[in-house]
């Protein structure tokens, strides 16, 4: 009864705010819904402005604090200008933070006891970044975060966007936020949130409805403080389709028989990761890719190709399309950082080819508009977060991202697949009132 209560008395106070049409106020009036909730959310592209605004939030309760505990995933906080942007925004609470790796809280028991320590001692302030990686119930790093929110006087979510794979990763992040909003286990939530229904397969999956959708957003609205994921950049999309020759083809359908035959059952990824490796360098789309770089060489551009394995750069240099071109990589084998200020320097590097997984946030490349997604994945996030990671592009350039398709039941599933997530972040980002959301 009293948290209903509560919420009316923070609804009362959002429409008062708004009817003054005062960003002043407006802003005032967030910055009590925080202290009355003591929780809350900022969905914001990263870089300077989402950890800007969180320290004003900070700020505004500093005498309410002993400690900042700012939480990061670890390849964000290995990185200087990232831990460099974050002290810089602290000013003088800069001697109050402690960082934790969300890495560390998961797998060292010492970090972990450290924190519950901390916590336990003191009233802190914790701010999760990159808060999606919170969101599987079944990690560690979720449930030990779980366990202690309530020891945290006050807590804050950061994340570029709120959600890539449906509707269920903004449970964990909710519940983190506040225990009693939902009030139901995830089973309960994917009953009420995600019903069951048929893809085009005929596999039942849960997928969440448009309705419930507006239904779980406007139960967070309180929590929200800051919707903001528009890019400042105009983005040009082309898809690129492409055929298997006869022989190709043919020879795709007897690995693959062969391959469900002498391995079935078989875990699906496992068959993902061998099929897509008998096609993905067929002979339409490397001729394609050839014809594409030297188009964006002439224009006096660069170009960063993602790729979902490292021998596809191996296999590329065999064919000779590579002759003539200077490349770096950004893969888990490599030297990351030389990677990057090769490329950021410009000179005659034109490509920079990067894996998935290993594409993480404040690499600040600049001065490169072209993204070509050479091979697919069915994870969402792995996408978008390639144009709000590589965020400094260069004034009054668009961006155009070439998306490279190839005739194969696996790529019509993969394109299904990420079209509905797409559309379910389009729907929340609306129902948050971010109409100018960027989505691949």
């Amino acid at each position: 009864m009293a948290n209903k209560i509560k919420l009316v008395y923070i609804r009362k106070m959002q429409c008062m705010c708004m009817g003054k049409l005062s960003i002043m106020d407006i802003k005032q009036c967030a910055l009590q819904r925080f202290g009355t909730l003591r929780s809350g959310a900022l969905f914001m592209k990263n870089g300077n402005g989402k950890i800007r605004t969180a320290f004003d939030i900070i700020r505004q309760y500093r005498a309410g604090f002993d400690f900042i505990v700012w939480i990061a995933p670890a390849s964000a906080l290995r990185l200087s200008v990232y831990k460099k942007m974050v002290k810089y925004h602290a000013g003088d609470l800069v001697k109050k933070i402690y960082f934790y790796s969300i890495d560390a809280v998961s797998f060292s028991t010492s970090r972990f006891l450290h924190l519950y320590d901390l916590t336990d001692k003191y009233r802190t302030f914790c701010v999760v970044d990159e808060s999606l990686t919170i969101k599987n119930t079944e990690a560690g790093r979720t449930r030990r975060l779980l366990s202690i929110r309530n020891k945290f006087k006050y807590r804050l979510i950061l994340n570029g966007i709120p959600l890539t794979q449906g509707l269920i990763d903004l449970y964990s992040q909710v519940e983190f936020m506040s225990g009693s909003l939902l009030k139901m286990s995830e089973s309960q939530f994917s009953y009420n949130f995600l019903p069951f229904g048929e893809d085009s397969q005929s596999f039942r999956r849960r997928w969440s409805t448009p309705e419930k959708e507006v239904t779980l957003v406007e139960m967070m609205k309180p929590f929200i403080f800051e919707c903001d994921l528009h890019l400042n950049y105009k983005i040009n999309y082309y898809d690129r389709y492409f055929k298997l020759t006869r022989k190709e083809a043919d020879s795709y359908m007897l690995e693959k028989e062969q391959f469900l035959k002498d391995n079935y059952p078989v875990a699906f990824l496992e068959v993902v990761q061998k099929f897509q490796r008998i096609y993905t360098i067929s002979e339409a789309k490397v001729k394609a890719f050839f014809r594409l770089i030297k188009e964006i060489k002439k224009r006096g551009e660069r170009v960063i190709v993602y790729i979902k394995f490292i021998d596809e750069i191996e296999l590329l240099r065999g064919c000779g399309v590579l002759e003539g071109f200077r490349y770096v990589e950004y893969t888990g084998k490599s030297n990351k950082k030389l990677a990057v200020e090769q490329f950021e320097a410009g000179g005659d590097v034109d490509i920079m080819f990067c894996t998935y997984k290993v594409a993480c946030m404040g690499l600040g490349l600049s001065y490169c508009n072209n993204i070509i997604f050479f091979s697919q994945t069915f994870d969402y996030r792995d996408k978008v977060r390639c144009l709000y990671d590589f965020h400094q592009i260069e004034q009054n350039k668009d961006v155009n991202i070439y998306n490279f398709w190839v005739n194969t039941g696996l790529e019509k599933l993969m394109k299904n697949n990420l079209c509905r997530k797409k559309n379910v972040l389009r729907n929340v980002c609306e129902s948050m009132g971010e109409k100018e959301m960027v989505m691949l």
